[in-house]
């Protein structure tokens, strides 16, 4: 089955179907989808953590295609259902997990269902026709929403928690919820709780409360450390990230706006779109300028070759996933000695492109 449109999805997610095996969660929207992707693997294994999660990534599903059919009929010696958890997919990785995704779905005993999750794949894309067009498949698409279709699903997403929120408190939050589905909703959650809203009331949400309580979620927040670690910059990105820090910024947050880019840089590598020009270096007296937004991105697509972007990518999942663990003494500094490897990496190749 496919689906793309939020409420279906949702009940997919809270009512998933015994027979489902497999689930692609793909689209534009990469941090909603990892969020539902999330429910999903509670909802599966009904305790959710990481010792119930089977984690694989597409390198290891191109050695070995019958691994995801294999980890799906394992028995756990401690009982129990597994969920096989696969990422990062993006750029050939796509491609590559297609045959080991015909063996699940071909299998005849599936103990432990699949979540593969993907990047920016186009609806026709080989492996969402495959997962999608299976039985027991589906392929779930969460694309970046409009401005209408964010305002329409901000209204409905307060209304089910009993918020009325004011039209300029409608805006704000449609705007994070273009950038982020996800962390709209969290925000919406939150704003209920400290409110006291009830499901069927009308509790009022106005712009103070956002004011107070807001998570000031935006790609410009972090851009400059993003253009610093992935640009080549060691001494930049580490005073980014202690800036960021230090204004409340959760290292969570910042590894996250790295993912979304880092993803970027692989689609559009392997893509290759129009109207990029070929990425320069300008030096002013003997120093390389540091680029930003658009020349930034092009300038990062030269720094990181597709292979280097998905090691990079694998790095920071698992990043991410260390400091959603317990027992971490210092979250900021395990982010930034991640941060600061990337960044040394990506200056090591601007050095050499500009011998």
């Amino acid at each position: 089955m496919k689906a793309d449109k939020r409420p279906a999805i949702d009940g997919l997610i809270a009512d998933p179907p015994p027979d489902l095996r497999l689930f692609l969660f793909y689209g534009a929207d990469e941090s909603g989808a990892r969020a539902a992707a999330a429910k999903l693997a509670k909802r599966l294994v009904e305790d959710d953590d990481n010792m119930a999660r089977i984690a694989v990534t597409a390198a290891d599903l191109k050695a070995a295609p019958s691994r995801l059919a294999d980890e799906g009929a394992a028995i756990s010696m401690f009982g129990g259902r597994k969920v096989v958890w696969v990422e990062p997919i993006a750029g050939q990785g796509a491609m590559q997990v297609i045959p080991a995704a015909e063996t699940a779905l071909a299998a005849d005993t599936i103990e432990n269902p699949a979540i593969l999750i993907a990047g920016d794949l186009k609806p026709t894309h080989a492996l969402v026709k495959l997962v999608g067009g299976a039985d027991t498949g589906a392929a779930l698409r969460f694309y970046t929403p409009s401005a209408k279709e964010a305002a329409v699903m901000v209204a409905e997403l307060c209304k089910v928690r009993g918020l009325e929120p004011t039209r300029s408190v409608l805006a704000r939050l449609g705007e994070t919820a273009q950038a982020s589905v996800a962390v709209a909703e969290q925000e919406i959650e939150k704003y209920a709780l400290y409110l006291g809203a009830e499901p069927g009331g009308l509790t009022p949400l106005e712009d103070d409360t956002l004011d107070t309580l807001g998570a000031a979620f935006a790609e410009a927040a972090f851009s400059d450390l993003v253009n610093a670690v992935l640009g080549g910059a060691p001494d930049r990105a580490v005073r980014e990230q202690a800036r960021l820090t230090a204004e409340g910024k959760a290292p969570v947050a910042q590894v996250r706006a790295l993912l979304r880019r880092i993803h970027q840089l692989i689609v559009y590598g392997a893509t290759k779109p129009a109207g990029l020009p070929p990425a320069t270096f300008v030096n002013n007296m003997g120093r390389r300028v540091f680029w930003k937004d658009k020349d930034a991105l092009t300038l990062q697509l030269t720094l990181w070759p597709i292979a280097d972007a998905e090691r990079a990518l694998a790095r920071m999942i698992a990043l991410e996933s260390d400091l959603k663990s317990s027992g971490k003494v210092d979250d900021a500094l395990l982010a930034s000695e991640a941060f600061l490897a990337l960044a040394r990496r990506a200056s090591v190749r601007a050095r050499r492109s500009l011998r």
